[in-house]
């Protein structure tokens, strides 16, 4: 019949598998949750660019229609000029007209910076899409990765879960609680092996009296330096030795 301390050792194996395995589908959650946040800032940066660039296409379209009623309105009065005959009336048409080819130039001047924003504009845009694109593929990887990870150590979960609930009946209860105890403030490293006389858990030797008295694995004894529950192992001793 297995002793406490064998039992214990197998209890921690079985709940060191279970704490692995939910550790390993919580990272893959948590390397999910990490690409939706991305994703939703990058969403928002595109959305922001897109109106950044709707706004410089209004603008080039405003601009367009402006040009093009400047140059309409410039080319009406110079056909104005050539029936005008009235030296006032004539030089105040050459003046408007004057004044239109400078409105046309800085509109065409204002329509050149526009379409060279315009197109900074939807370079970048296109680069936040494909960003976008990248992003939403990955975790659309990382979904399928997280769905087969779960179907695959839920069924190794729950053998683990039963075995250990098969072990907990067979292990004294103030011990089991001791052993839970250790095992949530060590690290999930409750029972730990001796070796030649060391402690596996902190590499500190053992007294040998003591160590003897571990070689028996008759009862639970906690090393004097980590208080970790030490056991032996007379085959791996010998393997070693």
């Amino acid at each position: 019949m297995a002793t406490q301390v064998a039992l214990l050792a197998e209890l921690q194996r079985v709940d060191q598998n279970i704490k692995s395995n939910s550790e390993a589908v919580e990272a893959r959650r948590s390397a999910l949750q990490q690409l939706d946040t991305q994703i939703a800032a990058q969403r928002q940066q595109v959305a922001t660019a897109e109106a950044e660039w709707a706004a410089l296409e209004k603008r080039q379209r405003e601009l367009d229609a402006q040009l093009t009623d400047a140059e309409s309105k410039t080319k009406d009065r110079r056909m104005r000029i050539a029936r005008i005959r009235n030296d006032k009336e004539l030089g105040l048409a050459k003046r408007e007209v004057e004044l239109l080819k400078e409105e046309t130039s800085n509109l065409e001047t204002e329509l050149m910076g526009v379409m060279e924003e315009s197109e900074a504009s939807t370079a970048k845009l296109q680069g936040l899409d494909s960003e976008l694109s990248r992003l939403t593929a990955e975790r659309d990887a990382e979904a399928a990765a997280l769905r087969e990870k779960q179907n695959r150590l839920a069924a190794e979960i729950e053998r683990e879960r039963a075995t250990r609930t098969e072990l907990v009946e067979s292990v004294d209860g103030d011990l089991r609680r001791k052993y839970e105890m250790i095992f949530s403030r060590r690290g999930g490293v409750a029972v730990v092996e001796v070796r030649g006389g060391t402690c596996q858990g902190c590499r500190m030797r053992v007294p040998p009296q003591l160590f003897n008295e571990i070689q028996r694995n008759q009862s639970v004894i906690l090393c004097p330096s980590c208080q970790r529950m030490l056991y032996w192992r007379a085959e791996v001793e010998e393997a070693n030795g």
